[in-house]
């Protein structure tokens, strides 16, 4: 973490350690829809929570941020340009927009927070005793998508498989693969919900678990550990930012 912090700063320091201009106002819809867009020049959200934000600023997942309830309810649309136009490198892209994300936070709603470390149950991705059933891809235009229990995943690595199945489990998810390329995944199941018991038997729907699916589908595994897990803890964040 602290190579990262370095590395972003640096690169913030070559184009600019704040956004130009940058608009936050408060979004009292209650939609449940909310995007988010950016390219070299801006980046625009719309009706994203202040938790969502903290998430992108520190590029943590969401099980590593403790802090208030308020952080998921309060929702904001944002609006900022950079100073300049980013580097198109991913890698340096990311560290500039997390260092003027968190420089926002700090100014706008007096954010402040410190990292920890805890051991947490988690479920760590292994690789099946019959290896994978998926190829490397170059690395490209990463992209994912979920619907209906129907996952595909277009030239992403195993951490960010990781992160989305983070989403579908009663645990944490991480990565201890050790594959380091980059994947093209299906993956399709049925969710836990939906089984029923009739006596002592499992009545399953067409389909398998999510867990079964992972093994059969993708040759991988999910194993219940205890696992160190570093942990960004909210200090002070104001529910209304300063005025733009």
């Amino acid at each position: 973490m602290y190579r990262r912090l370095i590395f972003a700063l640096a690169v913030a320091a070559c184009f600019g350690q704040e956004f130009e201009v940058v608009s936050i106002r408060p979004n009292n819809s209650m939609s449940g829809h909310w995007s988010s867009d950016s390219d070299r020049e801006r980046v625009t959200a719309i009706n994203v929570s202040l938790r969502n934000l903290i998430l992108d600023a520190y590029g943590v997942k969401d099980y590593q941020i403790e802090g208030p309830d308020w952080l998921k309810s309060e929702h904001f649309d944002v609006a900022a340009k950079f100073p300049e136009p980013l580097p198109q490198d991913p890698d340096k892209y990311a560290a500039a927009m997390q260092s003027m994300m968190q420089k926002m936070l700090a100014d706008r709603f007096k954010f402040a927070a410190h990292h920890d470390q805890k051991i947490l149950t988690v479920y760590a991705l292994t690789v099946g005793k019959n290896g994978i059933r998926f190829q490397a891809v170059p690395k490209s235009g990463s992209s994912s998508n979920s619907h209906n229990n129907h996952y595909t995943g277009t030239s992403i690595s195993m951490d960010r498989f990781a992160s989305f199945l983070s989403t579908c489990m009663d645990l944490p998810v991480i990565d201890k693969t050790g594959l380091q390329g980059f994947y093209d995944l299906k993956l399709d199941w049925v969710p836990e919900r939906d089984i029923q018991f009739k006596g002592d038997l499992r009545e399953t729907p067409p389909g398998q678990v999510i867990q079964d699916a992972i093994q059969d589908q993708l040759g991988l595994r999910l194993e219940r550990r205890k696992a160190p897990i570093e942990i960004l803890i909210v200090d002070h964040a104001d529910k209304v930012p300063s005025e733009n």
